[in-house]
């Protein structure tokens, strides 16, 4: 009995990381959990009910929201700093989906649209995370994570743009909210404007010099009070205002089979979004602190947020960066925060919820200013151009996409890029003449080791990539060309192939042809140095029997013997061939 239920415990951690954290807990991260907790639920709760309107939906939904994403993904999700909940981008894309469905539908009926749309985002996202499609994450590379990182930044600056000038935020994406910010300067209203500046002072000091302090915590309550004693909303500082919040009818939302198949396309782009959005910000804050993301678990953790989310009413959530960067840079260091959050969330939401209302909505903008200021990375670019022009582009790009044609888009074709030029550096990958040196053992690039000869009539050449189409044709060439340079006459060619880990179908055609061409010329191809996977795929294309068994050795040394035994010892070659 024992032992079944350590098993079930066990079972039960592997799929609930939650349980993981718990056991793991420890007594030092106590206060700055709570801590972050704190700020974190300040920042929600006008977020919230923000995103809420942005969708559609009754404001207080977005607080609720909030509160059931936390608990669910600090049961299901694998990141300890990600905080999920209403975010811009989800709400925007949800908004328009919505929009073409249920235009002039009864609230009743726009809310049972939007719990819809949360719960196919949460299926998919289930279904993705059950079938391993996590993966996907393998292709979002070191550059597209900066470029990401430095985007998402941007766009979230770009969102408390208007808030700090006193203006009113009507453009959703990057550069309108820019042209919006530049056309509005004139009615700028300088006392918001004035306190947002020095709220951004005083938290970057306070980051500096006294870091250990709960700085958007102390701001959000000194604005607070600042406006309490003198009044600032009557000065035309806006400020959160009164707020209703009456819990959620449970429930599956009452909708048809026409309303799942006009929000699919949408309930697809948002499963993606997320995901890529979450688990490149989820990496970027596990690379930091030393710990692994599981990408298949995050797609479970989204999708237990949105079900749970659906069931409550709500509307799709997300990985939110503007909180999960304050959460991190309060110190936060496991998913209790978002359990403490949630619970300050709904308890405020149900009882306390005018104490709010004369926060400036300015201290917000602040808060998430500072935190994205602090999220960006441009050294990082700095220092892939110093390493590696060709990422650093990618690292830009990926932010240029990210800001100007959103999140998706810009990530997608950050991907498109990688992957051309992997395809590019496997179609002309390096390769090398190979000779000895004295003293030395093994064989060496004659290009890079002073001293090193080759041996006459005799040319090892090694190929450092697998081989396929896009770069058949170039080992023939390359390889034409060193027989035509070779003094004297080459008798046979050595083809070192400890780095070509695969054969497809062209690259063996590819050197078919090229074995037919030496030997038209008296030139024997050996292939030197394969491994199981190569002979193999020599064998199933009839290579082995063309080449013959004779020529294919297990060792670049091997083959060098057999020559020298056939041929008798030589002298060594005083001009190796050059590659081009």
């Amino acid at each position: 009995m024992k032992l079944t239920a350590t098993h079930g415990w066990r079972s039960a951690r592997r799929f609930i990381p939650g349980l993981r954290w718990v056991e793991g807990y420890s007594r030092s991260w106590l206060r700055p959990d709570l801590l972050s907790a704190v700020t974190i639920g300040a920042m929600l709760v006008p977020q919230g009910l923000a995103y809420a309107q942005i969708v559609g939906v009754r404001p207080a939904a977005g607080l609720y929201a909030g509160v059931i994403a936390m608990l669910a993904y600090a049961l299901f999700g694998p990141s300890r700093h990600l905080m999920l909940g209403p975010e811009a981008g989800a709400a925007i894309i949800a908004a328009s989906a919505l929009g073409g469905v249920a235009a002039g539908a009864d609230p009743a009926r726009y809310a049972s649209l939007a719990a819809l749309l949360a719960m196919m985002v949460g299926l998919i996202s289930l279904a993705a995370g059950l079938f391993k499609t996590g993966a996907l994450a393998d292709f979002l590379s070191k550059p597209i994570l900066i470029g990401y990182t430095n985007g998402a930044a941007l766009i979230i600056i770009g969102s408390q743009l208007a808030r700090m000038f006193g203006l009113e935020r009507k453009a959703d994406d990057f550069p309108g909210q820019l042209v919006e910010v530049g056309r509005g300067l004139g009615r700028t209203h300088v006392p918001t404007l004035l306190l947002g500046l020095g709220i951004v002072v005083v938290l970057v000091l306070l980051r500096r010099f006294l870091p250990k302090l709960p700085g958007p915590l102390i701001l959000v309550v000194l604005t607070t009070a600042l406006e309490e004693v003198f009044q600032l909303e009557h000065g035309g500082v806006k400020v959160v205002g009164p707020i209703a919040a009456t819990p959620p009818s449970l429930g599956l939302p009452s909708v048809g089979f026409g309303d799942v198949r006009a929000l699919l396309p949408a309930a697809m782009s948002l499963a993606l979004v997320n995901y890529a959005s979450s688990v490149l910000a989820g990496r970027l804050y596990a690379d930091k602190h030393g710990y692994r993301l599981d990408g298949n678990q995050e797609l479970l953790g989204q999708a237990a947020a949105n079900l749970a989310n659906a069931f409550t009413q709500g509307f799709p959530v997300t990985g939110s960066d503007s909180r999960t960067a304050v959460n991190d840079a309060m110190g936060g260091k496991s998913q209790l925060v978002g359990v403490i959050a949630a619970v300050l969330v709904a308890v405020f939401a149900l009882f306390f919820t005018p104490l709010l209302q004369s926060l400036p909505l300015v201290t917000l903008g602040g808060i998430v200013i500072v935190a994205a200021v602090y999220l960006m990375d441009v050294g990082a670019i700095a220092a892939l151009w110093r390493v590696r022009r060709v990422e650093a582009v990618l690292a830009v790009a990926t932010t240029l996409g990210v800001l100007v044609l959103g999140i998706l888009q810009g990530i997608l074709i950050a991907v498109a890029l990688a992957l051309g030029d992997l395809i590019r550096r496997a179609a002309h990958p390096h390769d090398a003449v190979l000779g000895e040196r004295e003293g030395v053992p093994g064989w060496h690039d004659v290009s890079r080791h002073a001293g090193t000869h080759t041996v006459p009539g005799l040319l090892v050449y090694r190929f450092d990539a697998p081989m396929f189409f896009a770069n058949a044709r170039h080992l023939r060439e390359q390889l034409r060309t060193l027989v035509a340079q070779a003094s004297p006459p080459l008798r046979e060619v050595v083809l070192d192939a400890s780095a070509v880990f695969d054969l497809d179908i062209t690259a063996a055609e590819g050197l078919e042809k090229l074995r037919r061409e030496l030997e038209a010329e008296g030139i024997v191809l050996v292939i030197a140095d394969a491994n199981a996977p190569l002979r193999g795929m020599l064998r199933r294309t009839g290579m082995m029997e063309r080449l013959g068994e004779e020529n294919v050795y297990l060792t670049v040394e091997a083959a060098v013997a057999r020559f020298q035994r056939r041929d008798g010892d030589v002298l060594p070659s005083p001009e190796p061939p050059a590659l081009h």
